[in-house]
């Protein structure tokens, strides 16, 4: 009974780290130009930010080129006036688009491009929380290599400025398994298998160029990492009885599926606006943590809510010789999808609500914490031309300010409702070569 209970303490531990998610692409945007612009994008971007934001862009493009870039930022949350510890975010980008050089009905037709975020100190870095445990978990989800694809494709010959793309973000799953046990000599051994997997999500999109007006649609397939670990006992009770297997099923990192529409116009050759609508799908969020066996009970549903977000931008672009100077900025409202922390249902193994014989919810804490968040950006570019060849740097920089919110339940051993605040800055740079 003491090395069961050895067992059972180790799971319950293995369970309860504290998390850090995944994705900044969906928290902060993709590609300084386009970040410096309140990550509109979607009718305009036309190098690899565009294997993002819309691959239908990367048919625009009449270069080829190669970025290289840093980007990184700090989160200041406060949780009841005190701040709440959250590691911040710092990658490395990387980015490519290139021109296919195929002739007669292809030519200047195709172009390929990838983009790639990868964190200066891991691969991928999950933690399993507990829905009681106040989390800011759509603000953590900064720690995972990201890794997507695309295709342009230029419709010029049926007509003008009509392009259509296709793309695919991949991002790692973990699943594998972990066997304790004694053996004949009746020592403790245990042994672990894991393994990462990728899985891979599509995304498509139309644009349509004119010169001075410009229209984007991009769908995005929501984009998730799983966790799919089994833990089998052997020889830890006597006789011929047995642990159940237990599973650490979770969901650390998901970003929803994703419409934006866009409009970009030039009112002169020196300035453009951008408005971007878009629209995430939320409500099919299902939450963090899973079953840990066939029958166990589930924690409440997060009742996500679908968001709406705007997006304005607008840059100006200068010229002297053979250098051009680009100024930017922008202004998003992104509305969270969370429900305040609160009091909610817990459901059973197949996700129905648990009701008393009186016919009164079973209730479980839900302190899943978000804000609405008005994010300020603004960015420049300096592109020097030479000899058929460009070298190009980027400047952005974002600050997200975390409207304050006051939630429906308290910290655990207080009796105020838990309010929270905050802010966030995030900058970067990428240096792009184009010939």
């Amino acid at each position: 009974m003491r090395r069961a209970t050895f067992i059972c303490i180790a799971l319950v531990s293995l369970a309860s780290v504290r998390p850090a998610e995944a994705s900044p692409p969906d928290v902060f945007g993709y590609g300084p130009r386009t970040q410096g612009m309140a990550n509109t994008g979607v009718s305009f971007a036309t190098n690899y930010e565009a294997t993002f934001h819309n691959p239908a862009g990367l048919g625009g493009q009449t270069r080829s080129g190669f970025t290289l870039g840093l980007q990184g930022g700090g989160f200041k949350l406060e949780l009841d006036g005190e701040r709440w510890p959250l590691d911040g975010y710092q990658g490395t980008t990387m980015g490519f688009h290139l021109r296919l050089p195929f002739g007669g009905v292809l030519a200047d037709t195709l172009t390929i491009g990838a983009a790639f975020y990868t964190p200066t100190a891991t691969v991928l870095r999950t933690d399993i929380i507990f829905p009681d445990v106040p989390n800011f978990v759509l603000l953590a989800r900064t720690q995972s290599v990201h890794v997507m694809l695309g295709l342009g494709v230029s419709l010029h010959r049926i007509a003008p400025g009509l392009r259509v793309g296709f793309g695919v973000s991949a991002l790692a799953n973990i699943g594998g398994r972990l066997l304790v046990g004694i053996d004949e000599a009746n020592q403790f051994f245990s042994q672990t298998e894991t393994q990462l997997l990728a899985g891979f999500y599509p995304s498509v999109g139309l644009q349509y160029d004119r010169g001075r007006f410009a229209l984007g649609l991009v769908y995005r397939s929501k984009v998730q990492s799983d966790i799919d670990l089994a833990i089998r006992a052997e020889n830890l009770l006597p006789g011929d009885l047995e642990l159940p297997i237990i599973t650490i099923t979770a969901t650390p990192q998901y970003d929803p599926h994703t419409v934006a529409a866009e409009a970009a116009y030039r009112p002169t050759d020196a300035w453009m606006i951008a408005l971007q609508a878009q629209w995430r799908h939320w409500s099919h969020y299902d939450g963090v943590v899973g079953k840990t066996s066939s029958s166990s009970n589930l924690p409440p549903s997060p009742d996500f809510r679908d968001t709406i977000t705007p997006r304005l931008a607008v840059e100006w672009t200068g010229q002297r010789n053979r250098t051009t100077g680009q100024l930017r900025g922008g202004y998003a409202f992104e509305p969270t999808p969370a429900r305040p922390a609160r009091m909610a249902p817990l459901r059973d193994s197949n996700g129905d609500a648990i009701v008393r014989p009186g016919g009164e919810f079973q209730l479980r804490a839900q302190r899943y914490l978000d804000n609405h968040r008005h994010v300020l950006s603004a960015g420049g570019t300096v592109i020097w031309e030479t000899s058929g060849a460009a070298l190009q740097l980027d400047l952005f920089v974002q600050l997200h300010l975390l409207q304050s919110r006051e939630h429906e339940i308290a910290q655990v051993g207080r009796e105020t409702n838990m309010q929270t605040s905050g802010l966030i800055a995030v900058g970067g740079w990428g240096l792009t070569f184009e010939w």
